[in-house]
């Protein structure tokens, strides 16, 4: 063996063992795959925020109402709560025989706690009604003869009935059919053509309108919205505005073909004080009644009142009249009136506690 192969063999042996003593070598580490949380709506989270649902498909869109036709359908009227212990379900009121009858009940039982230097004056005064369902208005007045009188119209007894179906209907379920109920009246009433206040089908889901507890709160609310309706209207005799209430005997009501006439004739007399007054006197008087009626019955309050002007105030938006020009009007805007109504309440519940 010469010196370069001796070198040679030195080197290949130096190699041999070097590589007995290297570690075996091992497969190069594979990343293990990506992982995502579980998404709602089939798409991984974190990219952009959460992907917004798809439309329909029982999902709600992303924007605005759902879609129509398909999708999860609406969520079902809240069931009503039962009424309080103690607290009798009253009778549906359908129709203008029963409306009539219930108002002439109601302003009887305002008249009742009154003072008596008060009850003196409108005793016997009559209430009648004009069958137009075109016009929501009641007034009080004197004939020609010179005797007193109240009325009020079929469009005023459709347009609370209209407003106590609805609010009891709300009130219970959770819905919103005052407001849509409003705009549709409101339309009519000041359309070109006339119309009528009467509440149309279809408003009050049709599974709710038989529900009994429906019907019997919306026969509270008929009766405080009359309340402070015609308790407005008697106080304009009593505080002498009218000018013919002595505390004469029952008289004979004008006829209803002469109402018209009168009302315009009547109507102008009562400038804004007055109706304020009237308002305030009016409200009073429902309030004591109210508190009379506690244990007894429903107990009515300022509500009616507050519910009837909010609804005069959407008719006058619909006209397109303008509240900053009530004084030019025979009435005050209702939009002026309710914070009225809601001071003389908190004051009478301040001389009241309890």
């Amino acid at each position: 063996m010469n010196r370069e192969t001796g070198r040679r063999g030195g080197l290949l042996s130096l190699w041999i063992v070097l590589s007995s003593c290297a570690p075996e070598a091992q497969p190069a580490p594979q990343a293990p795959p990506l992982q995502y949380a579980p998404p709602p709506y089939g798409y991984p989270q974190g990219y952009y925020g959460a992907p917004a649902p798809p439309q329909g498909y029982g999902a709600p869109p992303a924007y605005g109402a759902p879609p129509q036709g398909y999708g999860a359908p609406a969520p079902a009227p809240a069931p009503a709560p039962a009424p309080p212990p103690g607290h009798p379900l009253l009778v549906p009121l359908v129709g203008a025989v029963m409306w009539q009858a219930e108002t002439r009940a109601v302003l009887e039982e305002l008249k009742a706690h009154l003072t008596p230097d008060k009850v003196a004056l409108v005793t016997g005064i009559p209430l009648v009604f004009d069958p137009d369902p075109t016009q929501v208005n009641a007034f009080a007045g004197c004939d020609d003869s010179g005797a007193p009188f109240i009325a009020g119209t079929e469009g005023l007894l459709e347009a609370i009935d209209g407003m106590s179906q609805t609010k009891a209907t709300d009130e219970l379920f959770g819905t919103r059919t005052y407001d849509t109920y409003a705009q549709v009246a409101a339309a009519a009433l000041v359309s070109p053509q006339g119309g009528s206040a009467r509440l149309p089908m279809g408003i009050v889901p049709a599974q709710l309108v038989p529900d009994l507890r429906r019907l019997s709160r919306a026969h509270e609310i008929f009766d405080e919205i009359v309340a402070f309706t015609f308790g407005h209207e008697l106080s304009h005799h009593y505080l002498g505005h009218t000018g013919c209430a002595h505390g004469q005997p029952a008289g004979i009501p004008p006829a209803v073909s002469d109402l018209g006439r009168l009302a315009s004739s009547v109507v102008p007399l009562f400038n804004q004080p007055n109706e304020i007054a009237a308002d305030s006197a009016g409200c009073i008087n429902v309030l004591d009644t109210g508190r009379a009626r506690a244990g007894v019955a429903y107990r009515w309050s300022e509500e009616g009142g507050l519910w009837l002007l909010d609804f005069f105030s959407r008719l006058d938006a619909a006209a397109g009249a303008s509240p900053l020009l009530g004084f030019l009007r025979t009435h005050p805007s209702p939009a002026l009136r309710i914070p009225v109504v809601q001071g003389v309440a908190a004051t009478w519940r301040f001389q009241h506690p309890g």
